[in-house]
């Protein structure tokens, strides 16, 4: 209404002012002795005049503007080039889909990043780097356990002011990762001079590391920059795909991508919460799309906030706002928000409660501040919502948690007759394992004293790079386990699948390799 109101004043000031005009013009032609012009034809109900037309069409709602199209201006470090950037670029161009994949798994969250680069006077290629890190997937979490969007390890996530707990991982938050990122980024930008390469090598490989290379030049009076650097294989690469995407998605019409459209405007917004809350229930009163919302939201180990955390900030997709505000004035005074609660009866306990709600005993301990396990009839305990989880949320809390029990590696250091065989067989690992983990070949040369990163046999397939695989037409899990080089057993114990499941086209099959 406020819109058609403002319309009709400017339709009525634009008749106004011509009919004045109109009249102005009249006087001073008839005191001149001037012809008179012809009166102004009349005009058919609801046609507008060409000067109100102008005015109105002025007024139309413009196109939303494409993020893609804004940044292309601001770009200031693709300038560089070399034969390590093009092989990258090469690569990654011969395979374009994928790069509409990465697009879209960053959509959520590229506006944001670029919006705080902003206000920081940071280089816009930095908001890429996510993409070389995680993929823009929040629930990464590498061999070495390093996680989230930045994949910040837990050490340096705790120096930066992330807390990590068995409830919430803040290397997981959307916006707290973010801007212990940019922090991170700017102490180490100030440390090597301003230099962006190096910085962006010391965030993937540590300051220490790229400190120890340039000294190491330095003695062999070799330059100093980092592609003269000698750094760890992952971090020789890090740098110069990062530089190729970034000349890619800055520069898409160059190379021939037809990236999706996305929107110059923030794709969430934070509300801020009182705890206790329950996300699952918060999604479905709200009539927000779940897997979006967690995804918006994956820093909470169990889908479930606390009291203990008091207030929290949640993200809720720009467009659902109005539903997810609507939802939270829905809920009964005097309830928490979303919380489920479960009324203790006659023969129950805390063992039969928690096995009932797919919960543990210590959980419901803790959210309940019970200090024993005796239950008195009538009492109301608070639950985590888990009954009424579906599947895909089970599964969804079920990733987050085998993520944060992951144990750290064992560091082994290489005796005199080791070689790869033998130290798999050691650790009831195989020698390719071993291999892939240090990022050396399975035929390299071992030297006494040199230390390899192993993890012990319940934890090797953790370990190993995950990936899914969307089954297709004429696909068995022998063809499958045949083209990744896997067993069909382990195909099928990772998907909890037996030799004889029907898999379907579309089905995801999660693979370790």
């Amino acid at each position: 209404m406020k819109r058609i109101a403002l319309l009709s004043l400017l339709v009525l000031s634009a008749c106004s002012t011509l009919q004045k005009e109109s009249t102005d013009n009249a006087s001073q032609n008839s005191a001149s002795g001037e012809h008179q012009p012809l009166p102004a034809p009349e005009l058919a109900q609801g046609e507008l005049s060409p000067e109100v037309e102008m005015v109105t069409k002025d007024m139309k709602p413009q196109p939303p503007e494409n993020l893609w199209d804004a940044l292309s201006a601001e770009q200031s470090l693709t300038h560089l080039s070399n034969q390590r950037i093009n092989q990258h670029k090469k690569r990654f161009l011969t395979h374009k889909h994928l790069l509409v994949e990465r697009a879209n798994k960053a959509a959520p969250y590229l506006h944001y990043i670029i919006n705080e680069l902003h206000k920081r006077n940071m280089p816009v290629e930095l908001a890429f780097t996510p993409m070389v890190e995680s993929n823009f997937d929040p629930l990464a979490h590498s061999v070495v356990q390093a996680a989230g969007l930045w994949q910040f390890m837990p050490r340096t996530a705790r120096g930066f002011g992330l807390k990590i707990d068995q409830w919430y991982d803040g290397r997981r938050d959307v916006v707290a990762s973010t801007q212990a990122a940019l922090d991170y980024y700017e102490y180490l930008n100030e440390m090597f001079d301003g230099d962006w390469l190096l910085t962006v090598a010391a965030y993937n490989v540590g300051q220490g590391n790229v400190k120890k290379a340039i000294r190491r030049n330095a003695r062999q009076g070799k330059p100093t920059d980092y592609w003269s650097l000698r750094l760890p294989r992952e971090t020789m690469r890090h740098v110069p795909k990062w530089i190729a995407l970034s000349k890619i998605f800055l520069n898409p019409q160059d190379y021939n991508v037809d990236l999706p459209f996305i929107e110059n405007t923030p794709a969430f917004t934070e509300v801020i919460i009182d705890a206790p809350a329950n996300l699952m229930q918060l999604a479905k009163i709200s009539n927000i799309n779940k897997s979006d919302f967690y995804r918006l939201n994956p820093a909470y180990n169990k889908l479930f906030i606390p009291e203990e955390h008091g207030q929290a900030t949640i993200l809720v997709p720009t467009k659902n706002v109005q539903l997810f505000q609507k939802g939270l004035l829905g809920i009964e005074p005097g309830k928490s928000l979303g919380l489920l609660t479960y009324t203790v009866k006659s023969g129950d306990n805390l063992s039969t409660i928690a096995n009932k709600h797919k919960t543990s005993v210590s959980t419901l301990k803790s959210i309940n501040k019970l200090k024993s396990d005796f239950l008195s009839i009538g009492q109301v305990l608070k639950m985590p919502g888990f009954a009424n989880a579906s599947e895909h949320e089970l599964n969804f809390m079920a990733t987050l948690d085998k993520n944060r029990q992951r144990r750290r590696y064992q560091t082994y250091r290489v005796r005199s007759g080791d070689n790869l065989w033998s130290i798999g067989k050691r650790f009831g690992v195989s020698s390719s394992q071993i291999a892939r983990w240090n990022n050396i070949s399975k035929t390299s040369t071992l030297r006494i004293g040199q230390r390899l990163k192993v993890w012990p046999k319940r934890y090797a397939n953790f370990a190993s790079a995950k990936t899914s695989y969307q089954v297709k037409s004429g696909d068995s899990l022998y063809t499958i386990a045949r083209k990744f080089k896997v067993k069909v057993s382990e195909l099928t114990k990772w998907n909890r699948l037996s030799r004889n499941s029907i898999i379907r086209p579309g089905q995801r099959l999660t693979i370790y390799r």
